[in-house]
């Protein structure tokens, strides 16, 4: 019995082998071991609230078709804007154009004209914005 004793690791290196299977996962399914840590992946998912992890939605404005260059002509450069990226900013989109522009383009410009492109159902979907660069 002397040597069975002498055989058997002690309680702290067992505990500190457990320890490190269950950071390191690395126990069989269907111990005990696992059904510990699946048991505390569940009560946190579960019990942890949702003001913990600051969760906001993530609203992109850049999207490619939210602002799409067309064409030049003597008139500047035409761009096509979603309307509703232009709401976002303002009402107005004659004070929401040179916002948006300005966060957009990397140089100096002048909007020349906007005008509004309108859906099947008679509502604005787009304007059509001219900036000289």
């Amino acid at each position: 019995m002397n040597q069975q004793a002498a055989r058997r690791p002690s309680f702290p290196r067992r505990f500190a082998r457990t320890l490190k299977g269950l950071v390191l996962w690395s126990h069989d399914r269907g111990t005990w071991q696992y059904d510990v840590m699946v048991a505390l992946i569940l009560v946190f998912v579960f019990l942890t609230p949702a003001r913990f992890f600051h969760d906001q939605p993530v609203y992109n404005p850049w999207h490619a078709r939210d602002i799409m260059r067309l064409d030049t002509d003597p008139n500047g450069v035409r761009y096509r804007v979603s309307a509703q990226l232009l709401a976002s900013y303002d009402p107005d989109p004659y004070r929401a154009a040179p916002e948006v522009f300005q966060l957009n383009l990397n140089h100096p410009f002048t909007i020349v004209r906007i005008q509004e492109v309108r859906g099947e159902g008679g509502e604005v979907v787009w304007y059509d914005v001219w900036v000289r660069e």
